[in-house]
Parts: structure tokens; C-alpha cells; sequence
């Protein structure tokens, strides 16, 4: 009787390790200090899930690129990618990719790639993608929505007259969230 109770527990303290284990490594994935990339990529996936854009780019992937933060980026990866826009799903890809790819339906420049802007916003134009950035005078830019930081707080500002121009359509949450 002794004998299998060591037997269960240490199957027991195994078993526990192995689930401390996972749950770290998942821990370690997504850092819990980096706060701000965080909410930024939520901000990034409630905006593609709460906008619309034009039927002809609501088909195969729902295409979200990254040019300049690796944490974005990944948590991007960890949380959001394969998750449903409407019935598109959504692939992540980073600023080598963006070029290449058939559409990007939004687009975050970060503030270390903003001299890149300008390129962006000039061989995206007429283009239905949304231009997402974290400076203060992005939107002068051409920028469609700039994240600025307000008494502690990640809020964000939009250009919706060119995000009309654009064709991408902000749903209510986005216009009741922004900063007007």
C-alpha cells in the first residue's frame, strides 16, 4: 500500500512539473512587462475585427503586417493569428513580408521605422489598407490612426477623412473609442 502511494504521488509531482512547465513556457512567450505592445496589438486586432473594407479585399487572408516592434509582432503571433475576421483569417507578417504580400489589410509602423512612413503611405495610396502608427504628428503623415499615450493610458486618434479615401470603414466601437 506504501508502495503505491509513492508510486501515485510521484506520478502526482511529475504530472505538476510538467503543467508548471507549460504554463512558463507560455509565460515566457508574452512578457507580462511589455503592457503597452500588448494592448497595442488588442487595439490592432479590434481593429480589423471592427471595421469593414471593400468586398474585392474579403477574400483569403486577413493580412496584418508589422514593420519595426518584435514585441507587437509576437504577441500579435501568440494571440491573434488564425483567429476569424469576419471569414477571413488572420496571418501575421513582418516588414520584409509587407512588399510582397497580395494585400495588407492594416499596417502598424512604428515609431523607430517612421522615416518608412512616407514610402508606406505612397505605395499604399488608393489602396484599401489601414495605416496605423504610435507618434505624435502621424496622422499629418498620412496616418489613419495614431496611438498616443494619455495620462498613463494607450488611447488613439484617427484621420477619418483618409481612411474614406482609403475605402476602410471604422465600425462604432472604433469611432466611440478614439479620441475626438
Amino acid at each position: 500500500m506504501d508502495f503505491h502511494i509513492r508510486k501515485y504521488g510521484f506520478y502526482l509531482i511529475l504530472s505538476l512539473a510538467a503543467c508548471l512547465g507549460s504554463v512558463l513556457a507560455c509565460a515566457q512567450t508574452i512578457p507580462d512587462d511589455n503592457t503597452v505592445a500588448i494592448i497595442r496589438a488588442n487595439y490592432l486586432y479590434q481593429f480589423a475585427n471592427n471595421s469593414d473594407w471593400p468586398a474585392e479585399n474579403k477574400k483569403g487572408p486577413f493580412i496584418v503586417g508589422i514593420v519595426g516592434n518584435s514585441d507587437v509582432f509576437d504577441i500579435m503571433v501568440a494571440k491573434y493569428a488564425s483567429k476569424p475576421i469576419g471569414s477571413q483569417l488572420l496571418t501575421v507578417i513582418g516588414a520584409n513580408e509587407v512588399s510582397t504580400a497580395p494585400h495588407v489589410h492594416v499596417l502598424f509602423v512604428d515609431r523607430s521605422k517612421k522615416a518608412d512612413l512616407a514610402k508606406y503611405t505612397r505605395d499604399l495610396r488608393g489602396v484599401s489598407t489601414l495605416i496605423v502608427t504610435n507618434w505624435e504628428g502621424a496622422l499629418a503623415q498620412g496616418a489613419h490612426i495614431n496611438f498616443l499615450s494619455i495620462d498613463g493610458s494607450i488611447r488613439f486618434e484617427m484621420n477619418k477623412t483618409g481612411m474614406q479615401e482609403s475605402a476602410v470603414t471604422p465600425g462604432v466601437k472604433i469611432v466611440q473609442w478614439a479620441i475626438q
